[in-house]
C-alpha cells in the first residue's frame, strides 16, 4: 500500500522518535510571527509538496478519489489572504456543481462548525460577560426544575453552553430525525416547543461543570438565546451580527436561492439522504449554517486580527474552558483544541506543544473542518461533499494542519534566523554585549552570552544574588506578544530603548534561564515519574524594579530586521555589528 511521500513522511519519520524539548517554553508562540510566510523556504516547500501529500493519500485509499469533492484553503494574517488553496471534484459528483465550477467561493454546508458562528454572533452582540450568566436570565420559561432527573437550569450557564459544559446532551429527537428521512417532517420547528421539551422532558447527562461532552441542544437553547437578545430569528440576527459587517456572501442559515447559485449540491435520491435544503430554525444554530471557503476565511482573519471582538476578548475566547480524557484535546467555546506536537526546527526530534483551535462539522453528505493556530497568524479550512466526506475530513485535517503548521514553525525559524541572530553592542558601555543566537532542536532565540560591563551577566536574570558558572546556564528568549511604536514610548517610560525609530516596531521578549543539567519530565514526556518539573511559567517578572522584570528584552525592528536589542537588567541598547 502507498504511503503519504516527500514532506509530511519525513515530519512522521522525525516524529517517530520525537521528545518533548527539554527548554520547557511557555505556552504560544516560538517565534513572532508578523513576516510574509510565503516568502520562507519552508512554506514554499509546503505549498509545492501539499498537493502530492494530498494525491499520496488518495493512492492509500486514505481518501476517497471517486466520491468525495472537497475544498481546501489556507490564509494568513500577514496578507489577510490565501496562501493555498486546493479544489478537487470527484469523477461521481461532478454533475452536482450548481455553477460547473468548483472554487473558493463555491457553497457547501458546514454542519456543526455552524456553532462557531453562533459564539461568534453571541459575543459580538452581548460581549463575553454573558458566558457567566445563567440561561435562565434570558429564557426563564426554562427556570423551576427540581430534583434529579430534571436539569436545573438556573445552573446552566451561557459558558457551560458554549463549551459543552452544561450536561444537556442531544436534541430532541423530533429535531434530529429531520436530518434522517429524504422527506423529512419536523415535528419541532418552533421554540415553545422546543423549550418545553428541554425543560419538561429533557434528563441531564452530568450536572454542569462536571465533564465536557459535547452537546447539540446547547446550541438550540444559545440561538434562542440570540433571539432573544436581538428580537430577530436567528438567521436575521447572524446576518446583523455577522454576515453583514464581515461581508459574507454565501453564509445563511436557509437554503440559498438557486439563482446564480455557486454550490456542491447533492440531492437526496434512492433513499440516501443529503444535508442539502434539510433546514431547521431549531438546530439552525447547532448545524444548519451553508457557507465557502471564501468566507470562511473572512471570518477566521476576522477572530485572529480582532475586526469585531476587542483583542481582550478573543484572547479570552480562544483559551480552553475544558479538559478532556485526552492530554492532547481540550474543548473551548465551542473550539475542539489540539495540543500539537511539532518539531522545533527542521528534522528535529525534538516538539513543542502548538494549540490548534479546531471546528469540525458534519451534515449527511456534506463535512467541514475549520482550524486557527493564533501563535503562527494562519487558520485552514476544509469543506467536503460526498457519501464519503465523513471519513476523509479527518484525514485531510491532519494532511493539511501537519504540513502548514509544522511549516509555519519552521518558517519562524528561518526568518528568525535571517532576521533576529547576531551580536549586539552597546559602545557606550565598555564590554556589553549580547548574542542571539537560532539553535537547531530549541526552541525559541538564544542567549549564550550576556556581558554588562565586562561581566557575563545571564544568570542574573534568576534574581539578585544568583551566581551560576556560565556552562551551567541555558537562557532562551520568548515573544509576549507586547508590542508597540515609537509614538507609544512616553508610556514605556521605565523602557531605556533611547532615539525612538518612527519606522521601528518594539517587540517586548522575555528570557527564561535554566540551570543545567536539565529538571526530568514527566514520565508521558520521556521522562520520570507523573510529575513535570517544568516552572518556566512560575518565575516570570518574579524579580522586577521600576515595574519591570530583569527578564524583559525590548526588540527594535526595523523593515523586518532586528537592530537593537535593549537589555532591562542592565539598562543598555546594544546595536546590531553583525
Amino acid at each position: 500500500m502507498l504511503r503519504p511521500v516527500g514532506l509530511f513522511l519525513a515530519l512522521a519519520a522525525s516524529l517517530a522518535n520525537a521528545v518533548p524539548t527539554e527548554d520547557c517554553p511557555i505556552s504560544g508562540p516560538a517565534f513572532s510571527s508578523n513576516f510574509d510566510l510565503c516568502k520562507t523556504d519552508a512554506f514554499q516547500n509546503a505549498i509545492v509538496t501539499m498537493p502530492k501529500e494530498i494525491e499520496a493519500l488518495m493512492a492509500a485509499g486514505k481518501i476517497s478519489s471517486n466520491t468525495t469533492t472537497f475544498s481546501v484553503d489556507v490564509f494568513s494574517t500577514v496578507t489577510n489572504q490565501s496562501v493555498y488553496s486546493y479544489n478537487y471534484i470527484a469523477p461521481s459528483l461532478n454533475g452536482t456543481l450548481s455553477a460547473g465550477k468548483l472554487d473558493d467561493e463555491s457553497i457547501y454546508r458546514i454542519g456543526s462548525v455552524s456553532k462557531l458562528f453562533t459564539a461568534y454572533a453571541l459575543l459580538n452582540i452581548a460581549g463575553i460577560e454573558i458566558f457567566d450568566h445563567s440561561v435562565t436570565q434570558y429564557l426563564p420559561e426554562l427556570a423551576g426544575n427540581t430534583g434529579p432527573g430534571k436539569i436545573i437550569w438556573e445552573d446552566v450557564t451561557i459558558g457551560a453552553l458554549a463549551s459543552q459544559q452544561a450536561g444537556v446532551g442531544g436534541m430532541p429527537p423530533e429535531v434530529t430525525t429531520c436530518f434522517l428521512e429524504p422527506e423529512p417532517e419536523c415535528s419541532i420547528v418552533d421554540n415553545a416547543s422546543f423549550l418545553d421539551f428541554m425543560r419538561n422532558q429533557k434528563r441531564p447527562v452530568t450536572k454542569p461543570w462536571t465533564t465536557a461532552l459535547y452537546s447539540d441542544a446547547s446550541w438550540g437553547i444559545l440561538g434562542r438565546v440570540i433571539e432573544r437578545l436581538t428580537g430577530q430569528d436567528y438567521e436575521s440576527a447572524l446576518y446583523a451580527a455577522l454576515t453583514k459587517p464581515l461581508g459574507l456572501n454565501s453564509s445563511t442559515a436557509i437554503e440559498p436561492s438557486s439563482e446564480g447559485l455557486n454550490a456542491v449540491v447533492i440531492p437526496s435520491v434512492d433513499g440516501a439522504v443529503s444535508g442539502w435544503g434539510l433546514d431547521n430554525p431549531i438546530s439552525a444554530p447547532s448545524g444548519g449554517i451553508y457557507s465557502s471557503n471564501a468566507d470562511l476565511r473572512k471570518l477566521g482573519l476576522s477572530i485572529l486580527n480582532s475586526e469585531l471582538l476587542s483583542p481582550a476578548t478573543t484572547r479570552q475566547w480562544l483559551k480552553p474552558r475544558g479538559n478532556t480524557g485526552t492530554l492532547t484535546t481540550q474543548f473551548g467555546a465551542p473550539w475542539e483544541i489540539n495540543r500539537l506536537s511539532i518539531p522545533v526546527s527542521p528534522k528535529s526530534t525534538r516538539t513543542r506543544v502548538s494549540d490548534l483551535y479546531t471546528k469540525l462539522g458534519g451534515n449527511p453528505q456534506y463535512t467541514a473542518v475549520f482550524a486557527l493556530s493564533p501563535g503562527h497568524g494562519l487558520g485552514y479550512s476544509i469543506l467536503l461533499a460526498g457519501p464519503t466526506s465523513s471519513t476523509d475530513r479527518i484525514p485531510l485535517r491532519d494532511i493539511v494542519g501537519t504540513v502548514f503548521v509544522t511549516a509555519a514553525e519552521h518558517a519562524a525559524v528561518e526568518n528568525a534566523g535571517r532576521n533576529f541572530a547576531g551580536t549586539f553592542v552597546d559602545e557606550s558601555a565598555q564590554g556589553s554585549n549580547l548574542s542571539l543566537t537560532i539553535d537547531a532542536e530549541r526552541p525559541g532565540l538564544g542567549m549564550p552570552a550576556l556581558y554588562l560591563n565586562g561581566t557575563e551577566s545571564r544568570s542574573l536574570l534568576m534574581g539578585p544574588g544568583f551566581s551560576i558558572p556560565p556552562a551551567n546556564l541555558s537562557v532562551r528568549l520568548y515573544p509576549t506578544g507586547i508590542e508597540w511604536n515609537a509614538a507609544d514610548l512616553a508610556e514605556r517610560s521605565n523602557v531605556a530603548v533611547g532615539g525612538a525609530d518612527a519606522n521601528a516596531t518594539y517587540m517586548s521578549y522575555r528570557a527564561w534561564p535554566r540551570t543545567m543539567p536539565e529538571e526530568l519530565r514527566a514520565e508521558v514526556e520521556e521522562g520520570e515519574g507523573l510529575f513535570d518539573h517544568c516552572i518556566n511559567a512560575f518565575t516570570t517578572d518574579f524579580y522586577n524594579f521600576g515595574g519591570t522584570g530583569v527578564d524583559e528584552f525590548v526588540l527594535e525592528v526595523v523593515g523586518g530586521k532586528l537592530v537593537s536589542v535593549t537589555s532591562i537588567l542592565g539598562g543598555l541598547k546594544m546595536l546590531r555589528i553583525d
